[in-house]
């Protein structure tokens, strides 16, 4: 039972006006908060493995060249952000994920290559002498892993900034990854101009 805020008088329920001092009563309107669960960590890693594949097919298209940590660089960034992951704790996870796997499919392909034809290391590499550049660039790989998660969630944070909303209704909360219908129809109406952009 509620009281009245005028007088204190226990109320009747659904009264409109205190029967003891004629006061209306106020009434409070519930207020929905749309909460957004946490990732989950075995999402986090389907991420990271969606991002494993993308680093290959870069390293794949560009094999003349040793571009070192920067296929799984980038393609832990594209994936953060298209995921939209703003957490840090959950950005890393995915890079991480992505720089463990695809060192690991990258050495499997590698020895498996050599086992296959029963060749030495050596037929690979040759005479070839590492650099400083080689051994530096192999020696910061992982703590570029963190840099790329925490500036993909900074990144993702500032994209989380703008808000769409629709004919007075807000859309609900972002999850880890956006359904493609949605993103759809985000740019069917963003293009006729029914979405009215508002800052948050």
């Amino acid at each position: 039972m509620v009281n009245c805020s005028k007088c204190g008088f226990k109320l009747p329920e659904g009264a409109v006006y205190c029967p003891n001092c004629g006061a209306p009563v106020k009434r409070f309107k519930e207020q929905y908060v749309t909460v957004t669960p946490l990732p989950s960590v075995a999402s986090l890693i389907r991420l990271g493995i969606l991002g494993t594949f993308l680093s290959i097919t870069i390293s794949m298209l560009a094999s003349s060249v040793d571009l070192y940590f920067l296929p799984s660089f980038i393609s832990s960034l594209a994936v953060i952000f298209l995921s939209k992951t703003n957490r840090f704790r959950d950005a890393t996870i995915i890079a991480m994920t992505t720089y463990l796997f695809t060192n690991a499919v990258g050495a499997g392909i590698t020895l498996g290559y050599l086992y296959a034809f029963n060749e030495p290391i050596a037929s690979l590499y040759g005479n070839y002498v590492p650099t400083l550049l080689d051994v530096l660039m192999y020696s910061i790989s992982p703590v570029t892993a963190i840099i790329a998660g925490y500036i993909g969630s900074k990144i993702s944070s500032k994209g989380r900034k703008e808000i769409y909303v629709y004919s007075g209704e807000k859309r609900p909360g972002s999850t880890v990854v956006y359904s493609l219908k949605r993103t759809f129809k985000k740019f069917k109406y963003a293009l006729i101009g029914s979405y009215t952009r508002t800052k948050g």
